[in-house]
């Protein structure tokens, strides 16, 4: 159930979700409104009993943050794995310097590609398939996933099996507008149902699930709203453009196949809050990628 946002400590990144999985990278902030949003980039890390796994590596405005946060959180031990999900500098533009941090691990996923933007580190690439695992020690195994609703064909999701995490990178982001944010400036005031109308005509591109300074590193169930549906949708078009031309059914078919196959407590996208109410959100977010869709 969700909660008065008031009622709730501030957060910051990192966070643990789960034992062992933590919620790494951080937020960046908007100043096209009146008053400053802030929207995830985010990567996570698996500490499991004998190794620890990266997936994604937030993007270099964050990497002073990151190389921080990752001494503190491996405590001496050293990263084993780094998955990039996709080529596009907020999900891999740290993967040189983590190579060179942590001189034993490798690059590991759909690498193809990867060669032309480090080639100092060709070497330290490996390409896996779909479907590979990778024992982490003590419970702890991640599944490289075909990405059902993808961004790039190169595109990778992930799965952590002790704690049941689903890491869906662009997709699935969480949209959220606080009612307490004002449009852009030089737009009248809006709420509601209006939202998405102002921003889709505003000269703001704003493609990314959005929330106000005091919600960073929030579940989405710690929101003090559920998912609007028009946002919602302006956000899947805008971030996912093919969502306009193609018919999420199959697609949602698909993934509600995989998670009988990858049962997931929490999904964990780079962009937007960790959803750890699958049962309110995920129909909000199907019915998102319906209205998207515009033939």
């Amino acid at each position: 159930m969700t909660r008065p946002l008031r009622e709730l400590p501030l957060r910051e990144l990192p966070r643990e979700i789960a034992p062992g999985v933590w919620w790494v990278g951080g937020c960046l902030r908007s100043n096209a409104f009146e008053h400053p949003v802030h929207f995830h980039v985010s990567a996570y890390l698996i500490i499991g009993a004998d190794k620890a796994l990266l997936y994604d590596t937030a993007p270099p405005a964050l990497w002073a943050q990151m190389d921080r946060d990752l001494d503190r959180l491996l405590d001496g031990r050293t990263l084993d794995y780094v998955v990039p999900s996709h080529p596009e500098i907020p999900h891999a533009g740290n993967l040189n310097k983590l190579l060179d941090k942590f001189p034993g691990a490798i690059a590991i996923g759909d690498m193809r590609d990867y060669h032309l933007y480090f080639p100092d580190h060709e070497h330290r690439m490996q390409s896996v398939p779909h479907g590979t695992t990778l024992d982490l020690g003590g419970g702890y195994k991640f599944t490289l996933l075909d990405a059902i609703i993808e961004d790039l064909p190169t595109t990778v999701w992930g799965y952590e099996h002790k704690q049941q995490v689903l890491f869906s990178v662009d997709a699935l982001g969480y949209g959220h507008l606080p009612q307490s944010s004002p449009p852009p400036q030089g737009r009248p005031a809006t709420h509601g149902t209006e939202v998405a109308n102002v921003l889709s005509q505003s000269c703001v591109a704003i493609d990314e699930p959005l929330h106000a300074e005091g919600e960073c590193a929030l579940f989405a169930s710690e929101l003090d709203q559920p998912p609007r549906l028009e946002l919602a949708a302006y956000l899947t078009q805008a971030s996912l453009f093919w969502s306009r031309y193609v018919e999420i059914g199959p697609f949602f078919k698909r993934f509600e196949a995989l998670l009988e196959q990858y049962p997931a407590r929490f999904i964990a996208p780079a962009h937007g809050s960790v959803i750890d109410d699958l049962d309110i959100v995920m129909p909000a977010m199907r019915k998102a990628h319906q209205q998207a869709f515009i033939g």
